[in-house]
Parts: C-alpha cells; sequence; structure tokens
C-alpha cells in the first residue's frame, strides 16, 4: 500500500535530483583540481552527459544508486510501498540507460557511470578512471605533428619552438611566454581562425609519444643553454626537473633534440632577449668549448686566428649565461667545458669567469671530472656550479661528487653485430698506420687509439666522423673498424632508446660535442641535496 501523498513522492524524487547534484558537483570539482577541461550537461548528443570531454568522445554520467537501480537484482526486493510505480520507474530508467549507452557506443563515444555510492566512498578512483580512458583515447604529440603538416625546415624551427615549448609549458607558470606567439603560428599552419574547440584542444594532455616525455608534478625547474641533443635535460629530467626552456642554434641538433624531447629548442642565443626567457631554479649550460681546447686552440693558431675570449663567434658565449643569470637570478647553474678552459691563456680565461659569476653574487665551486667513473671513456671536463647567495645565504653544503672506483671496460658498449661499412678501407687504415709511424718519429703522441676491450677509450671527440682514429675497435681477419653512432651514444651514458635520427656523420659530431650523461646526473643529485638542505634547514625561507 502507497502511503505516501502524491505531494511528499514529488518531494521525494526532487531530493533525489538534487542528491544527483551534490555527487556530480564533487566530481566536477575533483577533476577540476586535477587540472582537467570538460563541458558539463552536454546537449548535443543522446542521453545529455553530465560531464562530456568533446574531444575525446568521452561521456560521463553520476548515477544515483536508487534513481538508476543500483544491484537492481536484490534492491527492487527491498522498495515495500507503491512497489509497481517504483519498479516501473526505475526499469525504465534502467533501460533508457542501457539504449544511451548503445547510441552513444555506436557513435564513437566511450561511456563511462559512476554510481552515487562509488564517487562519494572513493572519488579519487573514480577520477583516476576518467583519467586512464582519457589517456587511451588521447592524441599523440605526432599526431598534432601530421595534422598541422609540421616540417623540421631550417626556416620553420624558431616557430615551431613557440609551440612545442607552449605545449610543454600548459597550465603552468612559463605558458605566458609562448601563448601568444602559438596560438598565432597555430592560426597560420591552420590557414584560418582558431574556432573555440581548436583553442581548447590545444589545452587538452595529450601522449607524448616520445622517448622522454616531460616531467609530472616536477619538483624543480631548469632551462637547457647550448642544448645540444639533450644529455644535459635527460640527467635532470631524471632528478624530476621540468625544463621550461631550452636553445641550441645546430639545425641538426635541434632535430634530434625535438625526436627525443618533443620540444625544438630556440635558436641563437645570442638573439634572444632576457624577457623571453622564464623564470627558473636552476640554468643548465655546455656553452660552445671549441676556443678553450686544446685541439682547437692549436688549430686556431696554426692557422692566425683567434681563440677564447678573442673569437668572437663562440668565445664570448660565457657572457651570454652571464647576462641571463644576472637577469633571472636563478638559484642554481651548472655549466661544463673541457679541462683546458682553467688552464687557457695561462689561467686568465677561467679567472675572468669565476670573477665574473662571484660579481653576480654567487658561490662558484669548480672541478675537473673524468668521466671514466662512470662510462668507459677517458673524458676530463670541468664544471662549474653556482648558489645563489641572495637565496642559500653562502649556507648550501655542496661538494662535488667523488669516483665511484667502478672500472668501466668499451666492451660493455660494443653491438654484436656491425655492419661492414664500419670497417677501415685498406687504403684508410694504410694511411693511419703511415701518419702514426711519421709523427712517432718526429716525437709527438699524434697516431691511431686501437682499444683494449677490458680498458677505457681515448676522448670521443666532435672530429671522429672524418676517420674514427681517436678510437678504432680491433676485428679478428679483418681491418679495425669505427665505433657506430650507437656505440658512441653508450660511451656517453645516453639510454639505448634515444633516437638517433640524423646521418652517421652529424650524430659522431652530436655525440663528440656531448656530456657524459650519469656524471651529469651525479653533479645534479649534489645540487639537488644541497638545496634540499637548505630548505630543512630554513623551512621559513
Amino acid at each position: 500500500m502507497d502511503v505516501l501523498t502524491p505531494e511528499q513522492r514529488s518531494k521525494n524524487m526532487r531530493a533525489i535530483k538534487a542528491q544527483k547534484t551534490k555527487i556530480e558537483e564533487k566530481l566536477v570539482n575533483g577533476l577540476k583540481a586535477r587540472g582537467f577541461r570538460f563541458q558539463r550537461n552536454y546537449q548535443r548528443i543522446e542521453g545529455k552527459p553530465d560531464i562530456a570531454f568533446v574531444r575525446y568522445k568521452i561521456a560521463v554520467f553520476c548515477d544515483g544508486d536508487f534513481w538508476h537501480g543500483k544491484d537492481w537484482e536484490t534492491a527492487r526486493d527491498k522498495i515495500k510501498s507503491n512497489e509497481k510505480f517504483w519498479h516501473t520507474k526505475i526499469e525504465g530508467n534502467i533501460k533508457r540507460d542501457l539504449k544511451v549507452n548503445q547510441v552513444l557506443t555506436a557513435n564513437g563515444w566511450t561511456v563511462l557511470r559512476f554510481w552515487e555510492s562509488r564517487i562519494n566512498k572513493n572519488i579519487e578512483e573514480c577520477i583516476n578512471q576518467i583519467e586512464f580512458t582519457i589517456k587511451q583515447k588521447m592524441k599523440k604529440y605526432s599526431d598534432f605533428k601530421d595534422d598541422l603538416k609540421i616540417n623540421l625546415k631550417k626556416d620553420n624551427l624558431d616557430k615551431l619552438a613557440y609551440l612545442t615549448h607552449f605545449w610543454h609549458n600548459r597550465s603552468g607558470k612559463a605558458e605566458i611566454f609562448y601563448k601568444e606567439e602559438a596560438e598565432r603560428i597555430l592560426k597560420d599552419l591552420r590557414e584560418n581562425e582558431l574556432t573555440a574547440a581548436e583553442k581548447d584542444e590545444n589545452y587538452l594532455p595529450f601522449k607524448w609519444d616520445v622517448p622522454f616525455p616531460p616531467v609530472g608534478n616536477p619538483a624543480f625547474t631548469f632551462i637547457d643553454l647550448f642544448a645540444g641533443i639533450g644529455g644535459f635535460r635527460i640527467a635532470f629530467q631524471n632528478l624530476k626537473g621540468k625544463c621550461i626552456f631550452s636553445s641550441e642554434i645546430d639545425f641538426n641538433s635541434r632535430r634530434t633534440y625535438e625526436a627525443n624531447f618533443g620540444e625544438i629548442p630556440f635558436g641563437d642565443i645570442t638573439k634572444i632577449k632576457e624577457d623571453e626567457i622564464p623564470e627558473h631554479d636552476i640554468l643548465l649550460g655546455g656553452f660552445p668549448c671549441q676556443p678553450f681546447s686544446i685541439a682547437g686552440v692549436s688549430k686556431k693558431k696554426s692557422l692566425g686566428l683567434n681563440h677564447g675570449f678573442l673569437d668572437k663567434t663562440q668565445g664570448t658565449l660565457f657572457f651570454d649565461i652571464a647576462r641571463i643569470i644576472k637577469a633571472k637570478r636563478p638559484k642554481m647553474f651548472l655549466l661544463e667545458n673541457v679541462k683546458n678552459l682553467k688552464s687557457h691563456d695561462k689561467g686568465r680565461t677561467f679567472e675572468v669567469i669565476f670573477n665574473t659569476l662571484k660579481e653576480l653574487n654567487y658561490s662558484v665551486y669548480s672541478k675537473v671530472i673524468d668521466g671514466k667513473a662512470y662510462v668507459p671513456q677517458h673524458r676530463e671536463r670541468i664544471f662549474i656550479v653556482g648558489f645563489n647567495n641572495d637565496v642559500f645565504n653562502r649556507q648550501e653544503r655542496f661538494y662535488f661528487p667523488e669516483k665511484d672506483g667502478e672500472k668501466h671496460a668499451i666492451k660493455s658498449i660494443l653491438e654484436l653485430k656491425v655492419d661492414d661499412k664500419y670497417t677501415l678501407t685498406d687504403h684508410l687504415w694504410a694511411y693511419l698506420q703511415n701518419y702514426a709511424i711519421k709523427h712517432k718519429e718526429k716525437g709527438n703522441g699524434f697516431g691511431f687509439g686501437l682499444i683494449n676491450p677490458d680498458e677505457a677509450t681515448r676522448t670521443l671527440s666532435a672530429r671522429y666522423y672524418k676517420d674514427g682514429s681517436e678510437i678504432l675497435i680491433p676485428q679478428e681477419g679483418k681491418n679495425p673498424r669505427r665505433l657506430t653512432p650507437r656505440e658512441c651514444a653508450r660511451l656517453q651514458g645516453f639510454p639505448d632508446k634515444f633516437v638517433i635520427p640524423v646521418s652517421d656523420t652529424q650524430a659522431y659530431r652530436q655525440f663528440g660535442n656531448a656530456v657524459v650523461v650519469p656524471l651529469i646526473e651525479q653533479i645534479g643529485k649534489h645540487i639537488i641535496k644541497a638545496y634540499n638542505g637548505y630548505k630543512r634547514n630554513n623551512p621559513d625561507e
């Protein structure tokens, strides 16, 4: 027997609707807190879903347990008043929900339904399921490139640098530095005004189908100057840092960087104004070493060319680092260069660099470290670390990593099967042997380097593409061979998932100019350790 009046029943039904709205608000607020964008009560499709991710064609419904018949087989028997009315009403809702599901699914939509009790009990689980579904349907970075017909041509790269930096920094503090120009570029690429949906699309998360995607929930931010192919970036992303700006002038290096990180570095740092660079925690830079390297100095002297700071093309690029440090005041910096920087021009070059950084009010530390403690390669480089005295008040406790004592053998990174094209020709092998004999007679050390498989190699240089003479691999019954590009990558500590999209010649140049990734990561750990230690001791700052 029905004990409710029509007015009471109507009041109860309105309360059920209000309860549904309450759980919908709870889910909506949770999604917003995660940074998702969506439409509510979407009217254009069957069922008018409570939440719709239109770009991904995902429809979300928040269903009241009673109203939509949760566990209906047992729940139906618990209704004791006006059974026929409620059975008909709720079973009609169940059928309607099934029909909505069928229509939406047939039209390519994914339907997610969440019971009221589930939302109230575990809202995070519901949001995680939505996030997982979105990730399954996400457009990939490569899809965006294909849709926009993006070609990595020289005259395109600076424009695309804005676009890729914008995608990497959406909804972050650095977004403002790239948004306006990126939207203008998108308009040009689409040859039309951006629709509201297209603008929203640029804020939707998508899959970074690249080997080294951006870090979520970063612990700190950094910029990557003279970025090369991204050795610094791999190391500091491994430490949970987020790169918010990168710069590299070499075209082919920028191509390699994009293939691995989904970001095109900006070009010539001398043309980039300080106010175009976001605020950041750490500045990283392996500024050009040719003006200071032993080989570079010797060659330029023989040609009557300037070297060091007198080399106006590359030697003065340190001062671009200095002007950016002065303007942006990062908490910390890490710079890298060749060992000879310290002794160049009888130490005067390094003195200028060291004093310049100290005058910017930074505590400065430097040390020459050999990479052979981390990879099977003898590679001495000088590292310069700075801490902002305005932040640390000279209280940081920093020290460089000590050698780990582990011995690394070149045989550990060699490929099992190598193409014959890497074997030296008879002519080249004879030339190298004669060249070595000639210089030995003159009393100097020029010659080829035939490696011992159980030892570390000589230093890999950017000239390796010419003849590979500094590191040659002996072969039984054959002339020796060069390292392959993949072996060069391993020699510098790059993971095997690192993509090499360029020719062998370019790859040799790039890895010869690169940093030893695991060594950079170890130094980075010590920098972050000093920073975290300072924060623990000064919680109010």
